[in-house]
């Protein structure tokens, strides 16, 4: 009886003693890769991957969150149901476009876009390589910038653009709010003449409805004057939001392009980092970076022409696309690079499984968990990016 009593016991105790919560049967994974995790399998290149699936579920989900949410916006707004998913959401926005778009079919819609600036930071892939890889020196051999260009502060030489962010005097494009001449369609009070749609009193108005004179409210067109609003294009005056112009000078924001100095910070725009470590390790921190992108807001304007049957119906079209499209385009610029950026590491990942044997049959369950949460990932990134191609496209088509 004592000798039954004491194994009882001691399959207790060993019960009690599996996964990091004390309450998992053994090679139970006590991991959640809905959310970050902390693995320590006694393997770093293991721990590296499992660790980046859990980040990969976080990203999608950011993702596919902040598109659901914009397909919502702009379906919403012109009177359907909100979505519990991210396909029907962004399929109600379609119809809802498309229903706008049918009952104005003499007037033409025009977007003008000016795309955020999407970069992730050395140090995000630097300092997980250092984790994973002991050999890694990134002095001897320091990442490179893929697809994309280098970026940062520079304290000398800027040979190729400057990017400076807030209320700033701009002579370039202007990613925000310009107070002066802009080259592209705008949204805001014009100082002169407007050409387009007025949303207010208009001096001189065409024969389809259109203004072509002075404007007392929004103009949506373009101005020959001075725009206080949204500009898509180049500004000429005081930019609030993000201002980029060519230059070979010195720059007081950010340097896009080559410095004479070591650039402080930097960043790769538009593409990913690429490293010289261990294949396990070098995957899983290249697309660990990735998640850890960070875009500047991006701008859109969108007006248009012709004669308007269901003028509040199309003015609110206008209004909801200004809203919600430029979330839609940051979601499908970041997907793109979080994508390209996983590739390899799916495929270390599904490959690990004998490194996770070795480690023992928690880290083997945990792999098995780690593979489902990125294949879901890579398919939740993918309905996100197709959704909101089909809302961008609805939306950009130039005939209504």
């Amino acid at each position: 009886m004592k000798k039954l009593l004491a194994s009882a016991l001691s399959i207790v105790v060993v019960l009690a003693g599996c996964g990091d919560d004390s309450s998992g049967l053994p090679g139970t994974c006590s991991l959640n890769f809905d959310r970050p995790v902390n693995a320590n399998f006694g393997n770093a290149d293991l721990d590296a991957l499992l660790e980046a699936s859990a980040r990969f579920s976080v990203a999608a989900n950011g993702i596919d969150t902040a598109v659901r949410a914009a397909c919502n916006g702009i379906a919403t707004d012109l009177g359907a149901a909100s979505a519990p998913d991210t396909e029907t959401a962004c399929n109600n926005a379609v119809t809802q476009i498309n229903r706008v778009k049918a009952a104005n079919a003499m007037a033409t819609l025009t977007v003008q876009y000016t795309p955020g600036v999407c970069s992730v930071s050395a140090s995000a892939v630097v300092d997980c390589v250092a984790d994973c890889d002991v050999s890694f020196d990134a002095m001897v051999t320091p990442p490179t910038c893929t697809s994309g260009q280098v970026s940062g502060s520079c304290s000398g030489m800027c040979d190729g653009s400057c990017t400076v962010e807030g209320s700033v005097s701009c002579t370039g494009s202007c990613s925000g709010s310009c107070q002066g001449m802009c080259d592209a369609e705008v949204s805001g009070t014009c100082t002169g003449s407007c050409n387009g749609q007025c949303e207010g009193t208009c001096a001189t108005m065409n024969a389809d409805g259109s203004c072509m004179g002075a404007c007392d409210g929004t103009c949506r067109g373009q101005c020959s004057g001075t725009i206080t609003g949204e500009c898509s294009g180049s500004c000429d005056g005081m930019c609030t939001g993000s201002c980029r112009s060519d230059l070979m000078a010195t720059c007081s924001g950010q340097c896009n392009g080559s410095c004479d100095v070591a650039f402080t910070a930097p960043q790769c725009e538009g593409g990913e980092w690429n490293v010289m470590a261990d294949a396990e390790c070098k995957a899983a921190c290249e697309a660990d970076a990735s998640f850890a992108i960070e875009c500047t807001d991006p701008s859109l304007v969108a007006t248009f022409s012709g004669t308007a049957t269901g003028r509040a119906d199309l003015e609110t079209l206008l209004a909801t696309l200004e809203a919600n499209l430029p979330t839609l385009f940051a979601a499908a610029a970041k997907a793109e690079i979080v994508v390209s950026a996983t590739s390899d590491f799916a495929t270390r990942l599904s490959a690990a499984t004998s490194a996770a044997a070795s480690a023992g049959l928690e880290a083997s369950s945990c792999l098995v968990l780690a593979i489902d949460a990125q294949v879901a990932a890579a398919s939740k990134v993918n309905v996100s990016v197709m959704a909101s191609v089909s809302v961008s496209a609805s939306a950009s088509a130039s005939s209504m």
